[in-house]
């Protein structure tokens, strides 16, 4: 709906009519610091095509969103001294989605910083993971999914950018 979203925050924040901390921006997604962070550099990764959901976006949509988000959190890891990083997608009001419009979480964790996310294990019988391992798979074999074509990879090659603003090597964290 057009009112929706002229509302949405997340697209007032991509058509710059919000005020934001803007730490990266492609042709597709925006990615900007949470005013109600869990943690220091918390991050929000915004498509900026109004989407309510992943399920709404071209396989290669999805690739530049988390291509965006790839190289978010590696510039994250070498700036923020974390020792990790959680990358959150809630979809659905059932699954925690407060806002119309989809986003990602990109949350630094650090030692003691009190975030959670955690779920106690259900228990299941084999007889339910045979029923879902059933349902999921024949509709993942094709039965309710366009059927994807093979094709031969194109190699593209990317001349090297003349400043580069992130260290090459990754921090990688201790566990």
């Amino acid at each position: 709906m057009p009112g929706e979203q002229e509302q949405c925050i997340f697209c007032l924040i991509k058509d710059k009519k919000s005020p934001s901390f803007a730490v990266y921006e492609d042709d597709f997604v925006i990615s900007v610091l949470d005013r109600a962070p869990a943690t220091k550099g918390h991050l929000i990764v915004i498509p900026k095509r109004h989407v309510s959901g992943i399920h709404e976006l071209s396989e290669e949509e999805v690739s530049k969103l988390f291509i965006a988000c790839q190289r978010i959190i590696f510039a994250q890891s070498q700036v923020l001294d974390c020792e990790g990083v959680n990358l959150v997608y809630s979809m659905g009001s059932g699954a925690g989605q407060r806002s119309p419009h989809m986003i990602v979480y990109l949350i630094p964790r650090y030692k003691d910083d009190q975030v959670s996310i955690v779920w106690n294990p259900a228990k299941l019988t084999d007889d339910d993971m045979k029923e879902v391992f059933n349902a999921l798979s024949q509709v993942l074999k094709g039965a309710a999914m366009p059927v994807i074509a093979e094709k031969e990879p194109v190699v593209i090659e990317e001349k090297p950018k003349e400043e580069e603003l992130i260290e090459k090597k990754p921090r990688v964290p201790d566990y």
